[in-house]
């Protein structure tokens, strides 16, 4: 019965750590108003949550959410820091792609 008990202990702490991996969030600043999808985002401080192939952008200032589909791939190279590549279209900033820090995840949108 202890040794069923353990195991049961055991698989309830790696289902607990497998949650709160997926909860993982990153800081991303936007220096001006910046379209990332099909969506709109205006300039300031952002937490990045991801969850499956959502990627939530939370204004820090406001609490105001934005949700994005993304797409992963996986670069290889392990990053050092959140990096995000914008492009200028028409006068107006697009997201490209973001890379994660610690991780070697690229979202592509």
């Amino acid at each position: 019965m202890t040794t069923m008990k353990s195991l049961l202990f055991t698989a309830a702490l790696g289902l607990a750590t497998l949650s709160f991996a997926g909860t993982k969030s990153f800081n991303v600043v936007l220096n001006s108003s910046t379209k990332v999808g099909n969506t709109q985002l205006t300039a300031g401080s952002y937490k990045l949550s991801l969850d499956g192939h959502v990627a939530t952008f939370t204004n820090e200032k406001t609490g105001d959410r934005k949700m994005v589909l993304v797409h992963y791939s996986d670069s290889g190279v392990n990053y050092q820091h959140t990096a995000v590549d914008l492009v200028n279209q028409n006068g107006a900033e697009r997201m490209e792609y973001i890379e994660l820090q610690d991780t070697n995840n690229k979202l592509e949108f």
